[in-house]
C-alpha cells in the first residue's frame, strides 16, 4: 500500500472529515479553532496529511504563531493515525514532514503537548529529535454535575 505524506489541500476537506470522524473527533470545528498555543493566537493553520487511494490515514495539524523572544513558532496537535498503521513508521514519517515544513516556512520551533499517559506517542515525538521542555499539571474545580 503506498502512502503519500504531504501538506493538504481543499481537496482533502472531505477526506479530513471522514478521517477525524473515524478518529471521533469533528474536522470542521478543529480546522476553526484556535489552538491553547503557549504563544497564543495562531495566524496561520494547515493540515498534514498521509493519503492512500485517496483516503486519508494520518493527519496533524499544525498551528502557526509568533513569540515576542522566539519568532514563528508552531505548535502541533490532533495528531492521529489509523489504529492498524500505528506500529509503521507512518508517524515519524508525518513528522518528518511537518518539519521539512517548518524549515520552509522559517519557523524557530515546533510545539506539542502530550498527555503523560502516551509514552506511546511521547517517544515518537523523542524519536524524532523532539525534547521535553517541561511537564505541567493540568487542574479543575468541579462545581456540579451535568445533568445530561
Amino acid at each position: 500500500m503506498a502512502i503519500e505524506v504531504r501538506l493538504a489541500d481543499a481537496r482533502d476537506r472531505q477526506a479530513l472529515a471522514e478521517f477525524y470522524a473515524r478518529e471521533g473527533l469533528r474536522f470542521n470545528e478543529l480546522a476553526t479553532r484556535t489552538s491553547l498555543m503557549p504563544i497564543g493566537v495562531s495566524k496561520e493553520t494547515m493540515f498534514i496529511v498521509a493519503v492512500s487511494s485517496q483516503t486519508v490515514c494520518a493527519a496533524l495539524k499544525l498551528d502557526i504563531g509568533s513569540d515576542a523572544k522566539l519568532g514563528k513558532v508552531g505548535y502541533l496537535s490532533y495528531f492521529e493515525v489509523e489504529d492498524e498503521l500505528e506500529s509503521t513508521d507512518l508517524g515519524l514519517k508525518m513528522l518528518q514532514k511537518t518539519a521539512e515544513i517548518a524549515e520552509k516556512k522559517g519557523l524557530r520551533t515546533l510545539d506539542a503537548m502530550v498527555s503523560e499517559k502516551r509514552q506511546d506517542v511521547i517517544k515518537l515525538y523523542s524519536d524524532s529529535l523532539f525534547e521535553e521542555q517541561h511537564k505541567e499539571v493540568y487542574l479543575r474545580r468541579n462545581f456540579r454535575e451535568r445533568m445530561f
